[in-house]
C-alpha cells in the first residue's frame, strides 16, 4: 500500500497542492489504511468509509474539520488511484443517490446463527435488533441496559440524539448468555485485556460470519442498521417513528430507505383487526 500512497503524493505535487495539504492528506491515508489493514480492498465499501469518517468526528480528539479533511483525502485517493468515485460526502455522510446494500431477514438469521462466540453473537444481534450504529454500541455501558424492564439507553453523539428503546424479547436470551460467559462491568462490550472493542475487530468478526454463512454480498456491520430500517418499513412502521428510533435529525435521511423497501400495502394490518366488537 505504501507505493500507492507515494504515487498519490506525486499526483498531489503535480497538482500544485501546498506542502501542508500534501502532508495532511498523506497522513489521513496512512491512518485510514492502518485502520482497515486486515480487510482486502474489495471489502472496503462506501458504507464502511462513511462509518469510519463519521466515527472520526465523534472521537473526543476529533473535529468536524479534521474529519472533513480526511474525507477529502480519501475521496481523492480513490478517484485518482483506483478510478472509483465514492458515494459519500467529505463529511462521511452517504450521498442521497447512493443506495446501500441490504441483507434479507433470512441472511441476517444465517449470520447470527453461525456466530458461536456469545460476545460476537450478542454484539451483531443487538446492532440489528435495535438498528444501531457500531459507534453507538462500542461506547454503551452496562448501566445503559435494563434487561428486566427490557429497555436500552442509546447515548447521545454528535450525529444523533440519545434515546430509550425497547429490547425485543428474542434478544434477551442472547444477551443473558453473553453476560453469563463474560460478565461485563463497565462498557457493555470490551475487547482484549478489558480495553474498548475496536471497530476493526467487529468488522473482522462480521466478515468472517459472512463467509461462514456463505453470503457473498458486499456488506459491512453498518449494513445491519440499513437492513433493520428497510425491514421495519416493509412491516408497515411509520417513517416518522423510524426516524426517532434511528436517531436521525432529518426525515429526509430516513426517507432514503423507502427507495429500497418492498412495501406491500395489501399486507399492512388494519387497526380494525384489534377492535373487540360485540
Amino acid at each position: 500500500m505504501t507505493h500507492l500512497i507515494e504515487r498519490f503524493t506525486e499526483i498531489l505535487r503535480k497538482g500544485k497542492y501546498n506542502s501542508q495539504t500534501i502532508a495532511a492528506y498523506r497522513n489521513a491515508i496512512f491512518v485510514f489504511y492502518n485502520h482497515f489493514r486486515d480487510l482486502p480492498q474489495s471489502k472496503i465499501t462506501d458504507e464502511l468509509v462513511s462509518s469510519y469518517l463519521l466515527g472520526l468526528s465523534e472521537k473526543k480528539s476529533g473535529t468536524a474539520d479534521a474529519s472533513k479533511q480526511a474525507g477529502k483525502a480519501i475521496k481523492l485517493f480513490y478517484e485518482v488511484i483506483f478510478k472509483r468515485k465514492l458515494g459519500i460526502k467529505a463529511s462521511g455522510e452517504m450521498k442521497e443517490d447512493t443506495l446501500p446494500e441490504i441483507l434479507s431477514e433470512i441472511e441476517i438469521e444465517s449470520i447470527i446463527s453461525v456466530l458461536d462466540n456469545p460476545k460476537h453473537k450478542a454484539l451483531v444481534a443487538i446492532i440489528y435488533a435495535m438498528g444501531l450504529k457500531l459507534s453507538d454500541i462500542l461506547i454503551m455501558k452496562v448501566e445503559d441496559l435494563d434487561m428486566e424492564k427490557r429497555h436500552i439507553m442509546i447515548p447521545p453523539s454528535k450525529t444523533d440524539k440519545g434515546r430509550k428503546l425497547k429490547l425485543p424479547k428474542k434478544l434477551i436470551p442472547i444477551l443473558t448468555a453473553y453476560f453469563d460467559k463474560h460478565n461485563p462491568k463497565d462498557l457493555l462490550f470490551v475487547g482484549e485485556k478489558g480495553k474498548a472493542y475496536s471497530p476493526r475487530s467487529v468488522q473482522l468478526v462480521f466478515q468472517q460470519a459472512l463467509v461462514k454463512a456463505k453470503i457473498e454480498k458486499n456488506a459491512t456491520v453498518h449494513t445491519l442498521r440499513h437492513s433493520y430500517a428497510v425491514h421495519c418499513l416493509e412491516r408497515g412502521i411509520d417513517i416518522h417513528l423510524l426516524k426517532e428510533i434511528l436517531g436521525h435529525k432529518y426525515l429526509q435521511t430516513t426517507s432514503m430507505y423507502y427507495q429500497i423497501a418492498q412495501v406491500d400495502l395489501a399486507n399492512i394490518r388494519s387497526p380494525f383487526e384489534d377492535l373487540e366488537l360485540s
